[in-house]
Parts: structure tokens; sequence; C-alpha cells
């Protein structure tokens, strides 16, 4: 089994190279990483759409299919994303292994890559209007179709309350209100600074010779740097002087209630973090949970309960659809299920299903194309650099003790309660 690799290109650049012979397809992935800021995060999340509609040689997206058709229906992929207090602008292209193909065309696939990054369609100085106009009212329908989906508006607004003088709790789809700010050329001097100043790694996942790979990709991007940004790590340890209530009203069927918790954990400390993990899915991972079996099951206070961590921040969340009526008692009975868990209360089966579940999960990493790249990415991200199989090994060997050694200092930060009665 080859191991993986990473290199330092130089210049704020990062190569990682996953030898993965079991899929007939090649990913090469650029993340880019940027502070979460305020007055950058919406030009930010409107960046990846716009640089994916057309570049200087291909500049609509029509031209761009027809190339993507002559290098075996290559797809290009562009998002934005918040990993604790840094947001990342990801670009991905996926092309045939070419032990498939008749011609080598990894070295034209990267020149394409790099021709859509570094050489993005500009008039007079700016994106095109056209463009722009158009991934605008894009980003301004994701913004607001937020509120449909209540459960995940619940869980940012109680993010936005309890990280509000944080940069966690910045949005990293942006705003509303800076959309219209935005202009075709303050965007592409953004993108400039951005690409010249932000840490870059490149990740490629496949099939491929090391070699020529490393050679490839260092003389195959046109990059353009100078001083590059310091990515500082987030705050983790912070005292809760006084919880914070938040209740607001809507009209909805179902109320939704989100607790936030800090945990006060180093996920440096990895054993102790991955003790933490295993913790929050004994109390609220699934079916086998505290939360699902004793609220849900039991009580029937809720439709639905689950636990979920932060890593960068080490911050738990804790979200339940409930009826206004049950706010109280539910409030009350997960603080015991939580109490119960701080004070070892775990039985031998809660523990072997949390650990079956997450090792499950986590060996589906490899499962498909792109889930070892962002997963490494991360990795190298948090300077953990951890591989599956060595987080598969502190999952197995975490006990009941390890567990409430990892919980001891988790503290209640806000709760957030959406619901349709004034009464509640």
């Amino acid at each position: 089994m080859k191991n993986n690799k990473t290199i330092n290109l130089g210049k704020g650049i990062n190569l990682t190279l996953i030898p993965e012979e079991k899929f007939k397809s090649n990913l090469v992935s650029i993340y880019i990483q940027r502070i979460l800021d305020r007055d950058e995060v919406t030009m930010n999340a409107l960046l990846p759409s716009i640089i994916k509609s057309g570049s200087e040689k291909y500049p609509s997206a029509r031209e761009m299919s027809y190339h993507q058709d002559d290098l075996y229906g290559v797809s290009i992929g562009a998002d934005s994303s918040k990993r604790g207090e840094s947001q990342v602008i990801t670009f991905k292209i996926i092309s045939t292994d070419e032990e498939y193909l008749d011609e080598q065309i990894f070295k034209k696939v990267v020149k394409y890559l790099d021709e859509v990054v570094n050489h993005p369609l500009v008039i007079d100085g700016g994106f095109k209007e056209e463009y722009v106009a158009i991934e605008k009212e894009n980003l301004k329908n994701r913004i607001e179709s937020i509120i449909n989906d209540k459960g995940r508006y619940a869980v940012e607004r109680a993010r936005e309350e309890m990280f509000k003088n944080e940069k966690y709790g910045i949005s990293d789809l942006g705003y509303l209100e800076d959309i219209d700010k935005i202009t075709a050329k303050g965007l592409y001097e953004h993108y400039v600074n951005i690409m010249k100043t932000s840490p870059i790694d490149i990740v490629v996942e496949g099939n491929f010779d090391e070699d020529e790979i490393v050679e490839i990709i260092s003389n195959g991007f046109d990059f353009h740097r100078e001083n590059i940004i310091e990515i500082p790590r987030a705050d983790f340890i912070k005292k809760v002087d006084e919880i914070k209530v938040i209740k607001e009203e809507m009209d909805i069927t179902q109320g939704k209630l989100v607790m936030g918790y800090r945990c006060n954990v180093d996920y440096k400390d990895e054993f102790k973090y991955y003790s933490l993990f295993v913790g929050s899915n004994v109390l609220g991972g699934g079916p086998h949970s505290k939360l699902f079996v004793n609220v849900r099951e039991k009580e029937s206070l809720c439709y639905y309960i689950y636990s979920s961590l932060e890593k960068y921040k080490t911050s738990m969340f804790i979200s339940s659809g409930i009826e206004s009526e049950n706010y109280d008692k539910t409030v009350e009975l997960i603080g015991e299920q939580l109490k119960s868990l701080k004070e070892g209360k775990i039985s031998d089966e809660e523990l072997l299903n949390s650990k079956s579940a997450i090792i499950s999960s986590l060996k589906t990493i490899k499962d498909s194309l792109g889930g070892s790249s962002d997963f490494y990415f991360s990795q190298s991200m948090g300077g953990t650099n951890t591989t599956v199989e060595k987080i598969i090994e502190m999952i197995e060997k975490v006990t009941v003790s390890d567990i409430v050694e990892a919980f001891k200092n988790i503290e209640l930060d806000t709760i957030y309660f959406l619901s349709n009665n004034k009464e509640a």
C-alpha cells in the first residue's frame, strides 16, 4: 500500500498526494484558505460560481463544456465553506484515469484547471457583469432559502448568537445587505488579492506516478504569489459567565430547539478530542443514543434529536424538533442526559454501539473519490495530519473514564428556541 505524501512547493503552497487505485478517475482539488471576515465573506461566497462560469480561453459555459468533452468528459466543481474560523474556497476537477484511455491527458487537465482558476474571464478590469449579476441573484436565493429549512435556520441562528463576537458566528454564505454593494471590478480585484496572499493546498487523489505528478503540478499552475497571510488558530477555551436564552417566533408547525455548549477541549489533544467525539455519539449520535432513547422514545418529547461537534471550536450542539409546550421539560431532560454522561453512567452497549457507528462512518471516507482529499486537507488545516486508521485505533481505545474526562469542562452557553407560541 502506497502512503500519502505532502510536499511543500514554496510560496505558501502544499501538494498532497493520495494514491488510490480502486477508482477509474483522478481528482485534483485546490483549497484556498481565508480568515472568516465579515467584510469579505460575501465576496468569497460569490467567487466559486463566477470563476467556473468562464475563462479567458473559454469565455462561456458552452465553450467550457466543449473543451471538457475533448478531455474525455472532465467535470469541474467549486464552492466555499466554513471550517472553524476559516473560509475555504475550493476548486475540483475530476478526469478519467489515463490507464483507461488511449492518450495521456493529465497534463492537459491540469492546464485546463489552471486556465479556469488563474485566468478567469476579465472584461474592462472586472469579471463579466452578466455573470456577476446572475450569481448575485443565485446567492440571494441561497441565503433566503435557509429560512425555508427551519431546522437548519435554527442551528444557524444559535451559532450566530452563541458566537456573536467571534469569527465563527459569521455566516459563510455572506449577507444579503452586502450583495448589491459588490461590483464586478471590485470582486475581481479581491480575487487577485486572494490568489496572491492565501495559503493554498493542492491535493491529488487517484492512480498516478508520483514523480510525474509532482512535476506536472509544480510546473502546471500559474500562481502569482506575494506575502502569504497567516491563518490564526481559533480560540477554543471560553468560560461561560451567563447562559444566553433566545426565543423567536415564526409561523411554523413544529418548534426548533438548539442548545450550544462550549466543550473547552483542545482538538490537537487528539485522544481527548476523540473521547469527546465518542461521548457526543453516546449522547445523541443515533437510535442507540441517550437522547434518542430517553427524550424521543421513552418520553415522546420530540420528533428528532441529535448532537453534533464542531472540531475547530470544540463546541457541541444538540438540536431537536418539539412542540412548544414541551420546551421546559425537554431542556430539563437534555440536561439530565448530559449529567448522566458526565457521571460515567454509560453502558457497555451504548459505548460499543457508538464506537461501531463512528468507525463505520470513518471507513466510508475512502468509498468515494474526494472523501480522502477533503479528510486529509482538514487534517492538514488543523495541524494534526492523522490518518483514518490512526483515528479508528484511538476510537477503539476510548473508555467510559476517558469520556468523563473529556466532558468534565463542558458548559451550556446558548439555548435558542424557534416557536409559534408566544407563551413558550
